[in-house]
């Protein structure tokens, strides 16, 4: 829609005349629904997806039917990680299969995808954190701190030999502090 008939739509909405004032409503759906595809049409195309997503839910609920379909046609793991994330933060549990696998297998999303996974309560999300834990490398201090925060949230129990990893003297100093800081349980098992 052009400038024009932009101005037309609040033209008829604030008038007193019904017909126009549905018709109005009805194109102002349109404009919103079409900005709604083209934002997550620029989330599909990159190249700063993280700045997008991170914005979507302004737009509020209008996009979730465009993340969605986005989500299962990409073939990009950063477009779908991102997709499901703002789906998530809509309460939308759709791509939570693709935020667990995040947690074990993305280099750049996976401390980010378990606190989010985390805030919103979903123990699922408990065995890829503890896997990934047992995996990464100790210098991925920030990946490391992140994936602790969101299995204290859950309220998970970290493995005896990877509570000795996390506490050895060759561990950076901030995983150490946060081994003995928190209060996570030991499962000896």
């Amino acid at each position: 829609m052009s400038r024009f008939s932009l101005d037309k739509v609040i033209q008829n909405l604030n008038t007193n005349q019904v017909e126009k004032q549905v018709l109005a409503l009805e194109q102002a759906t349109e404009i919103v629904n079409s900005l709604a595809l083209k934002a997550v049409d620029t989330l599909r195309r990159g190249p700063n997806r993280f700045l997008v997503a991170e914005r979507l839910q302004l737009l509020g609920s209008v996009v979730i039917p465009h993340l969605e379909k986005l989500l299962s046609e990409s073939n990009e793991e950063e477009t779908k990680i991102l997709a499901a994330l703002v789906l998530l933060q809509f309460d939308s549990w759709v791509g939570i299969p693709c935020l667990l696998d995040a947690i074990g297998l993305n280099k750049d999303y996976g401390g980010l995808v378990a606190k989010h996974l985390a805030k919103k309560g979903i123990k699922d999300a408990l065995p890829p954190i503890i896997n990934r834990l047992l995996t990464c490398q100790l210098q991925e201090v920030d990946l490391v701190v992140n994936l602790l925060d969101a299995l204290e949230k859950l309220g998970g129990e970290i493995p005896l030999e990877l509570r000795q990893r996390l506490a050895a003297p060759d561990t950076p100093w901030q995983i150490r502090t946060m081994i003995g800081d928190r209060h996570l349980s030991v499962n000896v098992s």
